[in-house]
């Protein structure tokens, strides 16, 4: 039998004392491993044959991948009872897997988080045939929104109200929401009320553990930013007035998409869906000053395929050797390249094909080229270099453009907020005010 930390034995325990159990274990503290002793176990022991795995694209090679870290025989018993599949995929009528499950993990559980949304409707509905259920993830209430614990625990235990999916530990969502939001006129919850009773039992029904408490691993240093000179300010100036550049017949048709379109001329670029647009930019002379005597192995992670082919051809120029992990990238296991082999120095991540499941503790260094939307999508990026195996501090190196929605961007991740609509517009009415006061 493989070792398991003293952590992951407790996890291993509580899992084998209850039926349905959630565990929170932050990304980096092994929370694979118990679940895969666990449903051994109860293949082994004839109380289930079948075992569904709902997992995030970039997480489901790591379920492989344990595995094989366990004996022939037990590995061979585990592949014939698991099926590992997507979030996306799995609530699609023509794959199939819309049938009695005698077990179902649901890895990165947050991603059911939103109640309506079909991925949720139907794994809600999955587990009121399934005898045996799981949730495991790190964050399972992001930026503070208790609300987002409900549907987690629906799953956990479920049952039917009024036709409707319930749960047995909260009833149904307007008894939570009745119960602990404090709602505003949209209907959205801002302020919670029994906190500490809410607090009470979610604990009676999860293990908690960070990596602090269970790993030793060197800290994390303190955020650097790097603040960067914006090259076209006229140009961003005329984006943000009118939502149009004429020259370039540009036009943001809505928010999201003016949103985006600023943030592109910060990173050098803008595209109006047929054509990029190259525009100066400060951040790639900031990072080729970086490299500079630059010895050791560095992440670099960045939001835009555009980015990503500008800092490769830094790279290439440079004569550093290195790989790139992002969507159209067909081996998803180039990380384990950039881990084993001295000569690859340098790793280009998209945020969402590298923020989950992979590891990058060769090296000590994230530089975050251009910042991402979502916290937790940035402490998952984060914590790929901060895991077991890493001996020396880590850094983390932010290319922010001053004055811009890169600070406001910035500003809602320290606070651990997504930046939304909602932020944008309050950027946007404060940036028109700063500008008027500079006139």
């Amino acid at each position: 039998m493989l070792k398991l930390y003293n952590h992951q034995k407790l996890a291993l325990q509580y899992m084998r004392l209850n039926d349905s159990f959630a565990l929170f274990m932050e990304q980096g503290c092994g929370k694979t491993l118990p679940t895969l002793y666990r449903i051994l176990e109860l293949r082994k022991q004839g109380y289930i044959t079948t075992a569904l795995v709902v997992a995030p694209k970039a997480t489901m090679g790591a379920w492989y991948r344990d595995m094989e870290m366990f004996d022939p025989e037990d590995r061979l018993l585990l592949e014939k009872s698991i099926t590992v599949i997507n979030y996306d995929s799995v609530w699609r009528k023509n794959k199939g897997y819309d049938k009695v499950w005698d077990c179902i993990v649901l890895d990165e559980s947050h991603k059911i988080k939103n109640r309506t949304s079909k991925r949720a409707k139907f794994l809600l509905r999955l587990a009121l045939k399934s005898k045996y259920r799981y949730i495991l993830t790190g964050t399972p209430i992001g930026n503070g929104q208790l609300e987002n614990i409900w549907s987690q625990y629906a799953f956990l235990e479920p049952c039917v109200v009024n036709g409707r999916v319930a749960s047995k530990i909260f009833g149904t969502y307007k008894q939570f929401e009745d119960r602990y939001c404090i709602l505003n006129q949209y209907w959205k919850p801002y302020r919670y009320k029994y906190v500490d009773e809410l607090q009470d039992i979610i604990a009676e029904h999860s293990y908690r553990v960070t990596k602090a408490e269970c790993l030793d691993l060197p800290e994390k240093l303190p955020d650097e930013v790097y603040e960067i000179e914006l090259k076209e300010p006229a140009l961003y100036k005329e984006l943000h007035k009118s939502s149009t550049v004429e020259e370039l017949g540009i036009l943001a048709e809505n928010p999201l998409a003016r949103m985006t379109k600023l943030r592109q001329v910060c990173s050098g670029f803008l595209n109006d869906g047929e054509t990029v647009h190259e525009l100066k930019c400060e951040k790639i002379n900031v990072l080729e000053e970086f490299l500079d005597g630059w010895e050791k192995k560095l992440v670099v992670f960045c939001e835009f395929k555009h980015s990503i082919k500008a800092v490769s051809a830094l790279l290439t120029k440079l004569k550093i050797n290195h790989v790139i992990l992002d969507g159209e990238q067909k081996d998803k296991l180039i990380w384990r390249k950039f881990q084993s082999d001295p000569k690859i120095r340098v790793i280009i991540c998209q945020y969402q094909s590298a923020s989950q499941g992979i590891d990058l503790y060769a090296a000590d260094t994230i530089i975050f080229y251009e910042p991402t939307l979502s916290s937790n999508t940035l402490d998952q990026s984060r914590d790929r270099i901060h895991r077991s195996g890493q001996t020396e501090k880590c850094s983390y190196i932010h290319f922010i453009t001053k004055g811009t929605i890169e600070s406001a961007i910035y500003k809602a991740l320290k606070n651990y907020s997504d930046f939304g609509e909602k932020l944008f517009n309050e950027y946007m009415t404060e940036y028109t005010k700063s500008y008027a006061g500079r006139r």
